[in-house]
Parts: structure tokens; C-alpha cells; sequence
């Protein structure tokens, strides 16, 4: 099952560039990750599997999966990061709501 419209792993730089929101998971805990991420609007979404790359966990400071970050232009904007349960308490909503406060849509 892909989660997101996208996927990318550490070496692929198209993350880096605009508003973009990329989801860090193991596959052990696919079942805790984030749904929807692909509805959000005026963002990109991305999906990185730490079990792919070892070195996702310390370049990106992910300390517990699921982790969702939004950047922007490659720079960390906010993160959401599951507790000792492995689950976020989040929805796309709520990071929906992150990114318009980046680019002014909920001045309206």
C-alpha cells in the first residue's frame, strides 16, 4: 500500500525544494503511520522508510517512527514526532493547517 502520492529516500533532493512534508516510518510500524498526507494542498509529500537508509535516523534526528517534518525550501519548519506508542496523534488536518499558516491561506 503506498501511503503518498510520492516517495523518496535521502539521496533524492526534490524534497528540498517549495513547501514539502515528508513522513518517516519503519515498515514494522506502516500500520501507525499518518494517513492522508497526499490530501494536503500547496505541499508536497513524501514517504522515507528508515529501514531503506540506516543513516535517515541520524541525518534527519529521528528519534521515534512515525516522524512527520514540513520544510520548507529543505529548511525544518515543525515536527511531529510519535511517543512511546508509536502513533501520532495528528491528522492531515492538523498539518494542513501548518503549512497555510506558511503560505497565508488561513488569512482568509
Amino acid at each position: 500500500m503506498l501511503l503518498f502520492a510520492s516517495r523518496t529516500d535521502t539521496k533524492d533532493n526534490t524534497w528540498k525544494n517549495g513547501i514539502c512534508v515528508v513522513q518517516y516510518n519503519a515498515l514494522f510500524n506502516k500500520g501507525n503511520a499518518v494517513q492522508s498526507l497526499d490530501k494536503i494542498s500547496d505541499a508536497k509529500s513524501f514517504n522515507s522508510w528508515i529501514d531503506n537508509d540506516p543513516t535517515i535516523k541520524e541525518s534527519y534526528r529521528v528519534k521515534s517512527v512515525p516522524t512527520v517534518i514540513l520544510y520548507q525550501d529543505g529548511k525544518e519548519i515543525r515536527r511531529w514526532e510519535a511517543g512511546i506508542s508509536m502513533k501520532l496523534r495528528i491528522t492531515y488536518r492538523d498539518v494542513q493547517h501548518a503549512v497555510d499558516e506558511i503560505t497565508g491561506a488561513n488569512q482568509f
